[in-house]
């Protein structure tokens, strides 16, 4: 994938030239469903039930404020996958009120000129390459082969739509844990992925650079594993008190300024993953997605846009949409939420993105 055009960031958010991403989120994974109904207790249920013009919406109004690639979390659940015609080598479609709701999505990223990324995995609630070590054949091999025919099923529905730009890898890995993860991740990708897929780009977003033991040994798992593009997750949502949560960030950031220059030379494209939310616990000890304060991911935001190529988040849909009666979702927090981004971009990119 083309890196976007360079500008940086300075401390309070503003524009540079000094490289980088421009400061701003370019990139938001959703879901047509969640695999965790306490996290996205406030938009999964009822975007089970939208139609197309829902959806259609959605993707419009993430394009007005500048997001341009919109990667679908899991394209399938237990088995099962959100689109219709193979039900012979995938497995039978989920059944919701749109009838084709990936679908739809896909041609209104045709029309608006974004890019689509579709995730691959979530055979079962399993979500991270360490559910998979304890495993004995024929296990994981029974699961990356239907990862495989999900991959293949993918490319060819959508691999011919302009907007069609590549698969996600939604099996989290932890390059800092061991060996048998990566041996894992390297098998499902250079054994089943890549001879069924080709030179489709791949993208993964595992754990925080900051977390990592030894990351002058992230290049040499990364070649093993033969993904395309990088996105670590900023663990910007992993703690409510601001200070504490930003000092995650800067964690990260500064492995993403470790590993920038010797990724760019192996031609391993780094992005950044921002967590846009906060949690709210529920009555049975769970918590759900909510907004975090935008003073938080105007931070998370100038501090990682210099170090990568693409600032991509989780996520718009529930946690910082604009509420419509068409996209109908999310806690309070995430209108406030669009609303401050909203106002950001119109004082730093001012007359750039349709509702700023």
């Amino acid at each position: 994938m083309a890196a976007l055009a360079a500008s940086g960031a300075d401390g309070q958010g503003r524009a540079t030239t000094s490289g980088g991403a421009e400061p701003r989120l370019s990139g938001s994974f959703f879901d047509i469903i969640h695999p965790n109904i306490y996290d996205s207790a406030y938009w999964t249920d009822v975007c089970w039930h939208w139609k197309e013009e829902n959806w259609r919406a959605l993707m419009h109004d993430m394009h007005a404020i500048g997001i341009d690639t919109a990667i679908c979390v899991g394209t399938a659940f237990w088995g099962r996958p959100v689109f219709p015609g193979y039900e012979k080598t995938v497995g039978i479609p989920l059944k919701f009120d749109c009838p084709d709701p990936l679908g739809v999505c896909a041609e209104e990223a045709d029309r608006l000129g974004m890019k689509m990324i579709y995730g691959v995995g979530y055979r079962g609630r399993v979500s991270q390459v360490r559910d998979y070590a304890g495993m004995e054949p024929p296990w994981p091999d029974v699961w990356f082969r239907w990862n495989t025919a999900l991959a293949e099923a993918l490319v060819e529905r959508f691999g011919g739509r302009p907007s069609f730009s590549g698969l996600y890898i939604s099996y989290e890995i932890d390059f800092n844990v061991d060996e048998r993860q990566i041996d894992l991740y390297e098998k499902l990708i250079k054994e089943f992925l890549r001879p069924a897929v080709g030179n489709v780009k791949l993208l993964a977003s595992p754990g925080s650079l900051g977390n990592h033991k030894d990351i002058t040994q992230l290049p040499r798992q990364l070649e093993r594993s033969g993904i395309d593009i990088l996105a670590p997750q900023d663990y910007g949502g992993r703690h409510s008190n601001v200070k504490a949560a930003l000092d995650l960030v800067r964690a990260n950031a500064a492995g993403l300024e470790k590993v920038r220059q010797p990724l760019r030379d192996m031609g391993v494209a780094l992005w950044t993953n921002v967590e846009l939310f906060d949690f709210e616990a529920t009555p049975d000890g769970r918590v759900a997605c909510i907004a975090a304060p935008f003073e938080r991911v105007r931070q998370q935001i100038a501090l990682q846009a210099p170090l990568v190529e693409k600032l991509i988040s989780y996520q718009y849909q529930g946690i910082m949409n604009r509420r419509t009666d068409l996209v109908n979702i999310g806690h309070a927090s995430a209108e406030t939420l669009y609303r401050e981004y909203v106002a950001y971009l119109g004082e730093h990119f001012p007359g750039r993105f349709p509702n700023t």
